[in-house]
């Protein structure tokens, strides 16, 4: 298909291929998350932290040979962390169970999946301990420098990063710690195509004016509701719009640019303050939202999406394949760029979801068997195909919901350079500013409340400069930073 091979080419070679989870559990992916959601993320998931070296075993084993028993000949049994819930047992064909059995029988153990709606909370508070699985999800709360202080090195950079996208997202060192699960695209919109041609909408809006106008569309011509906000649960679905950033910035060095540079984040004209100006105006305007945005509800929006009711989502790639199996009209769902153009031309952003690292304080027989897991995983099992995600194995098929994207740029964020690892994230987390957060006290459930609450743009002008003050306080004394500064 020619979509397919025109997108494998821009994702292959023009960038390094590289969105969220996805069930329940954080947001984000980065990305969320912190992009970690209960269902999503995408935007949940991202980067972490770890240190060591032994960069000399790797996942590259396969899985036909099998180390499955113990010394003493006893069956393994291997426990994974997850916080995809939506596919444990209740999913049928398509959970996780299931689809384990051709790896449990190639190597003859059982795996045992735990799941977690508050992922990232519950498997960060199990960490303080050495009981967090055998094999989990890598929660963006753990530090770069600190990987190594709780994970089974996988490889060296320069090995993995030949056959995985985003080998880097929980690397330190040269080492690589985890593997992404699987990546998503990050600054996109989910929306039911029918109800946007019903509306009258014949192109896809490259404007933020041209989104708008668009919302207004189907409100007036159709029983949609233009924009589902997803408010009640905030704490991880409003981390969504902060995947759009970087797309909206049209820079793979957007972060990067503004911490060298020791720039604010929120200043008129850049992503940060445009993406959630966007948001604000959205959910300032009740006529476009849902009747009572504190009553929404996740699990019941994947079905009115599917069946007409709702227009549009800002949500992480991920979601397509969630709101495609939700309903009788899986081929109503779309996905489109973020409305946001640089000079003419929209980006986006691929992005990691959660990456899978495996427990260093586990015997050598588990440790193994996990990193066999982890292979076949990302190379065999076809989960990323069956979500609808950008695989990690690279030269996999795209998928096909990919089509609106067929005139954007695609890219991937920018390493930090050489002394700025993982300074990014420590300023995010010390500051409290929380890009990916989702706490009651976040800037962007404050903005959205600010919007709820009819107040003016005035309100978010002030929560704008608050972040910022905290980010420049953090920042300046981050010892990390202030030595690359000074050379």
């Amino acid at each position: 298909m020619k979509l397919q091979k025109i997108l494998s080419a821009a994702l292959t070679s023009a960038i390094v291929l590289s969105i969220a989870g996805c069930g329940g559990n954080t947001a984000g992916t980065q990305a969320a998350t912190d992009g970690a959601v209960q269902n999503a993320v995408a935007g949940e998931g991202s980067s972490s932290s770890g240190n060591d070296a032994a960069a000399d075993t790797t996942t590259a084993a396969a899985t036909a040979a099998p180390a499955d028993n113990t010394s003493s000949g006893e069956k393994l049994t291997l426990t994974v962390l997850t916080h995809r819930t939506d596919r444990l047992a209740n999913g049928g064909d398509g959970s996780l169970e299931e689809m384990t059995k051709a790896f449990e029988e190639a190597n003859n153990c059982t795996v045992k999946y735990q799941g977690f709606t508050d992922y990232a909370g519950d498997v960060s508070t199990m960490m303080s301990t050495s009981e967090y699985g055998d094999v989990l999800m890598i929660p963006d709360t753990v530090k770069l420098s600190d990987l190594s202080n709780y994970f089974e090195p996988l490889g060296s950079y320069d090995d993995l990063k030949e056959k995985y996208n985003w080998a880097d997202q929980k690397m330190y060192d040269g080492v690589v710690y985890g593997i992404s699960h699987l990546g998503s695209v990050s600054g996109g919109i989910c929306y039911n195509k029918k109800v946007w041609a019903d509306a009258g909408v014949t192109t896809l809006p490259k404007t933020i004016d041209e989104f708008m106008a668009d919302l207004r569309l189907i409100r007036d011509n159709t029983d949609a509701i233009p924009y589902y906000t997803n408010f009640a649960a905030a704490d991880w679905t409003l981390s969504q719009w902060s995947s759009l950033v970087m797309s909206a910035s049209g820079k793979s060095s957007y972060n990067n640019d503004i911490l060298i540079n020791g720039e604010d984040l929120f200043v008129p004209g850049g992503a940060y303050y445009e993406v959630f100006k966007l948001m604000y105006s959205v959910f300032e305007d009740s006529t476009l939202i849902e009747e009572d945005p504190m009553t929404s509800d996740w699990e019941g929006c994947k079905a009115a999406i599917n069946n007409g009711k709702i227009g549009t989502m800002v949500m992480g790639s991920w979601a397509v394949g969630q709101f495609a199996e939700a309903g009788d009209h899986p081929e109503n769902i779309g996905y489109m760029p973020a409305p946001f153009s640089v000079n003419g031309k929209q980006y986006a952003q691929s992005a990691s979801d959660y990456a899978m690292g495996v427990n260093k304080n586990r015997s050598s027989e588990i440790k193994e068997l996990g990193k066999k897991y982890i292979t076949w995983f990302v190379e065999e099992s076809g989960f990323a195909k069956k979500e609808g995600a950008i695989p990690t194995l690279k030269g996999s098929a795209m998928p096909d919901y990919l089509e609106a994207f067929a005139d954007c740029e695609f890219f991937t964020e920018d390493t930090a350079p050489d002394g700025l690892v993982g300074v990014w994230n420590e300023i995010d987390n010390d500051s409290q500013v929380g890009i990916w957060a989702g706490d009651a006290a976040n800037f962007k459930i404050q903005i959205a409340e600010a919007a709820l609450a009819g107040n003016d743009f005035s309100a978010v002008e002030k929560i704008y400069a608050d972040c910022n003050s905290k980010w420049a306080a953090t920042r300046d004394a981050n010892a990390v930073y202030t030595a690359y500064k000074a050379g």
